[in-house]
């Protein structure tokens, strides 16, 4: 048996089988960052090694390729390093998995939407039983709905009737039935008073969201946001459909922690609330069709294979209990419509919550992350894509690219005369790291200072300590190793500009072909989810993520998908507006279309940036003046 120590927390953990240190930090739970899921292609699970009972073996040449001079300092990566000997390992401040900053944008008093919820108090009086004409509790309380508000044929679930008999004599006759769409009892409660609590859910590949609302009002009790834990099998949803196929557990591990987040959320959002979860009568969820199937243990595999068909598409109502969702037991959880492989309910949903399909404006919908889906909308029409933009728009692949948390860069400024950098970090501590809104603004400074040109690589001339070749080609240094978190100089490399002119170029082309489709400009660009809310539209411009379109206003539309969830919580004919709209949405695949690949290859390069050839010897000058 080798134990192996994790600090800086001490945890301890023993295996006989040779495991990888990231296998034994994922069973102890602890936050050790791998945004490939450990498929050994990211390169953000350094660990040091610091004791060691007998020699581990070298380091792979991928290691040593990825850690470079780190690997004499006893850096290892968490996903090649077996434990087969006693071990103390610590995981550095770069490798933690920390916190992460979500955005809600949730509406904290009311939504505005016409209230037509799917569930519904109704007050009752209920005769006592007589000796003379005997009739069963259920039946009583049946009649006295029927009379009072003509509701027939009445169904009441199994938990409900075990309730009847004492919710009738505790309440000496005076009781509330919580009735579903008119023809399902799913809650009794003594009194005519109280909340009608729902609770909505948006289940992104990173983040999940709850929003837990007033039925009766519309009002907002509490919002609550979490890191999805499926991350640590995978940044994205490709790598989650490998781990169902490559373990035969790993569909049930996955939809276990995903229902365990859930359940996590309502447990603190309820807490806020100062209600219990069993009070909590009706549920909502969003997600891409990932996340959907993953939550309802449907098989993945297939979305990876073309032509990509879900399992399902139409919208599902399930009693939340049959998921081991932990709220009323009668409750339902309805999940909204899916549209194609990687167009998801999140996607209607964000339609719902922007209008698009009521707009007379030619409108553009781009939903940031690491699959980009887009929407062109406009008179009744509506059309869209999803482009595989990869995770660069969340610091994924990025050298020193984290998730949007504290200590992150999320925005940046260069001055052109002394190339000096201005950071504003999230929650203004020391930077720890980059985030997809810091990436997009660094290079669009680095664009527009001279640093980055056209093509992408960098304008090598420049005479400034800042910009330097490095391990991996040219970089730009952000921060200073004693300025920052992390104790190394944190740099933007030529790498990381790749990867930002790959995801960018995918959204680009994917925007432009579905304004060809559509067949005039749109007029309006909204940007929904963390990374499109928090990106300066100028930045956007600058690096070409948003075709050039002049006149046009972009603006930021926060959690639409959340949003959306939210209106389908309160409203049924939102829920019935969402069929309609995945019914009628156009669906474009963009995989083997030329005219996608040729607007992908037009779209790589920064329209702003200067035309220089790297190789010139152009000098910086201090004033500002190049010639």
């Amino acid at each position: 048996m080798a134990k192996v120590v994790f600090l800086p927390w001490n945890r301890q953990i023993e295996t006989a089988r040779g495991e990888t240190l990231l296998e034994l930090a994922r069973t102890l739970g602890l936050p050790l960052e791998a945004s490939c899921g450990g498929r050994r292609t990211c390169g953000k699970c350094k660990v040091v090694v610091e004791q060691s009972s007998d020699p581990m073996p070298p380091p792979s040449d991928r290691e040593r390729k990825i850690l470079g001079d780190l690997v004499h300092k006893g850096y290892r990566l968490a996903c090649e390093a077996k434990a087969l000997s006693d071990l103390v390992v610590r995981i550095p401040e770069e490798s933690l998995r920390r916190r992460q900053v979500v955005l809600t944008s949730g509406p904290r008093r009311r939504i505005p939407v016409r209230l037509r919820p799917p569930v519904l108090p109704y007050p009752v009086e209920v005769a006592e039983p007589v000796l003379h004409a005997v009739k069963g509790d259920r039946e009583r309380l049946a009649d006295s709905l029927r009379d009072a508000y003509g509701l027939r044929k009445l169904v009441f679930d199994p938990f409900v009737l075990r309730e009847i008999p004492v919710a009738l004599r505790a309440a000496h006759g005076d009781l509330t039935a919580l009735i579903r769409n008119r023809s399902e009892a799913i809650s009794l409660r003594k009194g005519r008073d109280g909340l009608v609590p729902g609770i909505a859910f948006d289940i992104g590949t990173t983040t999940v969201v709850a929003y837990l609302l007033d039925l009766s009002t519309g009002r907002s009790l509490a919002v609550r946001a979490a890191l999805n834990p499926q991350v640590s099998f995978g940044a994205d949803v490709v790598s989650r459909i490998s781990v169902c196929q490559e373990d035969q557990d790993g569909l049930e591990k996955l939809r276990s922690a995903i229902v365990g987040c859930l359940n996590g959320l309502i447990d603190e959002a309820c807490g806020e609330a100062g209600i219990a979860p069993a009070e909590v009568l009706e549920a909502t969820a969003v997600g891409n069709t990932v996340m959907n199937h993953l939550l309802l243990g449907l098989d993945p595999r297939y979305l990876a294979l073309a032509p990509y068909p879900p399992v399902l598409q139409a919208a599902q109502d399930v009693k939340a209990r049959d998921l081991g969702i932990r709220i009323a037991p009668s409750a339902y959880l309805h999940l909204l419509p899916l549209k194609a492989g990687f167009v998801g309910s999140d996607t209607v949903a964000c339609v719902l919550a922007t209008g698009l399909l009521r707009t007379q404006v030619p409108t553009l919908l781009i939903d940031l992350g690491t699959n980009g889906e887009i929407v062109m909308a406009g008179k009744g029409r509506l059309l869209c894509c999803s482009t595989a933009a990869g995770p660069a728009f969340e610091g994924g692949h990025i050298r020193f690219g984290m998730r949007a948390a504290p200590g992150a860069i999320e925005r940046v400024r260069i001055d052109p005369a002394t190339l000096e950098p201005s950071l504003q970090t999230i929650d203004r501590l020391p930077a720890a790291g980059i985030c997809g809104s810091g990436v997009i603004s660094a290079v669009a400074e680095m664009v527009r200072a001279g640093i980055v040109l056209r093509r992408g690589n960098f304008n090598e001339g420049l005479r400034s300590p800042r910009v330097r070749r490095g391990e991996e080609g040219w970089e730009y240094v952000l921060s200073w190793a004693p300025e920052n978190a992390v104790g190394r100089d944190i740099v933007v490399t030529r790498k990381d500009v790749s990867e930002l002119q790959l995801a960018k170029s995918a959204v680009h082309a994917g925007a432009c072909l579905l304004e060809e489709r559509y067949g005039s400009p749109f007029r309006r660009v909204l940007l929904a989810g963390a990374c499109g809310n928090y990106m300066d539209p100028l930045d956007a411009l600058a690096i070409g993520l948003i075709p050039e379109n002049q006149g046009a206003r972009i603006v930021g539309v926060g959690n639409a998908a959340g949003h959306g969830a939210c209106l389908a919580l309160l409203d049924t004919k939102q829920r019935r507006l969402a069929e309609r709209v995945a019914r009628e949405m156009e669906y474009v695949e963009l995989s083997g279309l030329e005219r996608f690949s040729e607007l992908f290859v037009a779209g790589m390069a920064f329209p702003s940036a200067q035309e220089i050839p790297g190789n010139t010897n152009l000098l910086h000058q201090p004033e500002g003046n190049r010639g």
